[in-house]
C-alpha cells in the first residue's frame, strides 16, 4: 500500500522533489537534536547565538536579493531554528546561575539514586560507581563506561560530580552528638 502511495506522489511531484523534501526534513531534525545535545553539553550563550547570527544574516541576504519565493522559503524553513537557538541561548545564563552541570564525552560522574527517576535493576547495580561519559543523547540520557568495561545508559538526573555518601550512619546514643 505504501509503495502505491509513494509511486503516486512521485508521479505527481517528481521523485527529485520528494527526495529533496526528505533530505530537508532529515537535516532539520538533526539541527534540533544538535540544539538539545549542545544545551546539555554547554552553558555558554555563544554556542547558540553564533549559529543564530548566521541564520539571521542568511535571512537578511535572502530578502535583499528580492527573490520573493526564495526569501519566503528560507524564512519558513529557518525561522523556527533561529527562534530555538535564540531561546536556548537566552536560557544559558539562568542555567549557569542555577549551577546546572554540563555533560561532555570523557567527563567522569557518579551514579546516584534519584527519587524522580526510576532505574532498571541493571542500572541500579551501578549506583555509587563512577563512570566515564561516552555519548550524550538528545533525550537527556548519557551512555557511560565503568571499570571493567561495563556499559550502561542513565538519565542525567542520576549523575553527580561528587561521590555519593553510601555509608550508613552509626546509631549513637543520647550521650553523643
Amino acid at each position: 500500500m505504501i509503495e502505491i502511495v509513494f509511486a503516486i506522489v512521485a508521479e505527481l511531484f517528481g521523485a527529485l522533489l520528494l527526495e529533496t523534501i526528505i533530505g530537508i526534513v532529515a537535516i532539520y531534525a538533526s539541527f534540533y537534536q544538535w540544539i538539545k545535545v549542545r544545551d546539555i553539553k554547554s552553558n555558554e550563550k555563544g554556542d547558540f547565538f553564533l549559529p543564530a547570527g548566521f541564520l539571521a544574516f542568511g535571512m537578511i541576504v535572502a530578502f535583499s536579493l528580492e527573490i520573493r519565493l526564495f526569501s519566503v522559503f528560507y524564512v519558513l524553513i529557518f525561522l523556527p531554528l533561529f527562534i530555538a537557538l535564540m531561546m536556548t541561548g537566552l536560557a544559558q545564563d539562568k542555567q549557569k546561575s542555577d549551577g546546572d552541570l554540563t555533560y561532555n564525552e570523557g567527563d567522569r560522574f557518579w551514579v546516584i539514586l534519584n527519587d524522580d527517576v526510576s532505574l532498571t535493576p541493571d542500572q541500579e547495580a551501578f549506583i555509587g560507581k563512577e563512570g566515564e561519559i561516552d555519548e550524550v543523547n538528545h533525550d537527556r540520557t548519557v551512555s557511560m563506561t565503568f571499570a571493567g568495561g561495563l556499559e550502561a545508559e542513565f538519565p542525567i538526573q542520576c549523575l553527580s560530580n561528587t561521590p555519593p555518601n553510601l555509608e550508613k550512619p552509626e546509631k549513637k546514643g543520647w550521650w553523643t552528638k
